[in-house]
C-alpha cells in the first residue's frame, strides 16, 4: 500500500483562557486533543460531530492558519507542522480549502478573473497576465461556469455559483488535498447535490484527496470513503463509510445517526434522542468524556478513559462497551 498523502499524528491544539497578573493562562481549552488519522490518495475522509467538537480546528491547524500545540502533520512524506513561514507557500499549494460561506470567502472588490489569477501567479502556475487569464478560463470550465464570468464580481452570482468559483480557486495551485469545511451547509439541498457531484467528479478526474468536515451525515454517507467521528476534541470512532453507517459501535455515533433526518418512507427503528448536555471543554469529566450522556455507562467509564482500538477491518472505536451494530 502506498504512503498516505496526509498523516496526522497525536495532534493537539490548546487555547489559553484568561491570564493572571503574570500573564500566565488561567485555564486551557483542548479543542483538539490527540487526534490521529491518515488520508489516502484519491479518497475522501469525512470528519463529523456536533458543533464545538473540534473538527474545524483540525482543518485550520492542517492549513497552517493556527499552529498546533503538539503533534505531527506529515504531507507527502514531509513533516509540515514545524516549518517556517517562508517554506509554507509550497505546502499551501498542495493543500487548499473550500470554506463554508461562498460569499465572504471571495473578495467582493475583485473580479473573478483577478480572484483566480492571484493563486495561479502566487503558486507559479502562471507567469504572465495572459497566461493567468488562459488558465483561469480553464478552471472555470472545470467547474462548469462560462468564461465570461471572469469579468464579473462575486455579488453577481448565486451561492452555488460562488462555491464553484471557490472550488476553482482551490484548484489553481494544483493541490493534492482539498479541505472542505462545511462547504455545502450554506446551500439549498438541490445545489448541495450539484456541488457534491462536482467534487466527486473532480476527485475522479484529478486524483484529489478530500478532507470533508461536516455535520450532515446524509452528505457524508453519499461521498465519503471513511468517516472519523469526533467528540470533545477526540476521535471516538473511525471506520469505512459502509461499516460506520451499517453498524456503528460507539453510542455517540449511534445517537448522531438516529438524529439525522431521513425520508418518512424509510423504515428505521425508533429513534433514541441523545440526552444530557455536552460537558464544558474547560472541565472535562474523568474517564470517558461521553459517560454523562451514555445509556451504557458503567463505573469503569467514569474512571478510565477508553483508547481508540480497532479490529482487523480497521474499524476503530474508543468505548469500553461498544455496540454490536
Amino acid at each position: 500500500m502506498s504512503a498516505p498523502v496526509l498523516d496526522v499524528r497525536a495532534l493537539v491544539k490548546a487555547f489559553p483562557v484568561g491570564r493572571d497578573l503574570l500573564g500566565r493562562p488561567r485555564d486551557v481549552v483542548h479543542a483538539v486533543n490527540g487526534v490521529s488519522f491518515a488520508l489516502e490518495r484519491g479518497s475522501t475522509l469525512a470528519v463529523v460531530g456536533e458543533s464545538g467538537c473540534g473538527k474545524s480546528t483540525v482543518g485550520r491547524v492542517l492549513l497552517g492558519l493556527t499552529p498546533p500545540t503538539s503533534g505531527e502533520v506529515v504531507l507527502n512524506g514531509r513533516r509540515v507542522d514545524n516549518i517556517r513561514e517562508a517554506e509554507r507557500r509550497a505546502v499551501r499549494s498542495q493543500m487548499q480549502v473550500v470554506f463554508q460561506d461562498p460569499f465572504s470567502s471571495l473578495n467582493p472588490r475583485m473580479r473573478i478573473g483577478a480572484i483566480l489569477a492571484e493563486p495561479l501567479i502566487n503558486f507559479g502556475q502562471a507567469h504572465s497576465a495572459a497566461e493567468a487569464r488562459e488558465k483561469a478560463e480553464a478552471l472555470l470550465r472545470k467547474v462548469s461556469l462560462p468564461v465570461e464570468a471572469l469579468d464579473r464580481f462575486p455579488h453577481e452570482f448565486s451561492g452555488g455559483q460562488r462555491q464553484r468559483i471557490g472550488i476553482a480557486r482551490a484548484l489553481a495551485g494544483r493541490p493534492d488535498i482539498i479541505i472542505c469545511d462545511e462547504a455545502v451547509s450554506a446551500l439549498d439541498v438541490s445545489i448541495q447535490a450539484q456541488i457534491i457531484n462536482l467534487l466527486m467528479d473532480l476527485q475522479d478526474e484529478l486524483g484529489l484527496s478530500l478532507l470533508f468536515i461536516s455535520h450532515d451525515l446524509a452528505v457524508v454517507e453519499h461521498m465519503a470513503h471513511h468517516v472519523a467521528v469526533m467528540y470533545l476534541g477526540k476521535i471516538v470512532e473511525h471506520a469505512s463509510r459502509a461499516d460506520l453507517f451499517r453498524a456503528p459501535r460507539h453510542p455517540y455515533t449511534r445517537a448522531l445517526l438516529d438524529a439525522a433526518p431521513v425520508p418518512k418512507i424509510i423504515e428505521r427503528p425508533e429513534r433514541k434522542p441523545l440526552g444530557g448536555d455536552v460537558p464544558s471543554p474547560l472541565r472535562l469529566p474523568s474517564g470517558c468524556a461521553f459517560h454523562g450522556r451514555c445509556p451504557k455507562a458503567r463505573d469503569i467509564c467514569r474512571q478510565t478513559e477508553p483508547l481508540l482500538a480497532g479490529d482487523a477491518d480497521g474499524h476503530r472505536v474508543a468505548c469500553h462497551f461498544p455496540l454490536n451494530g
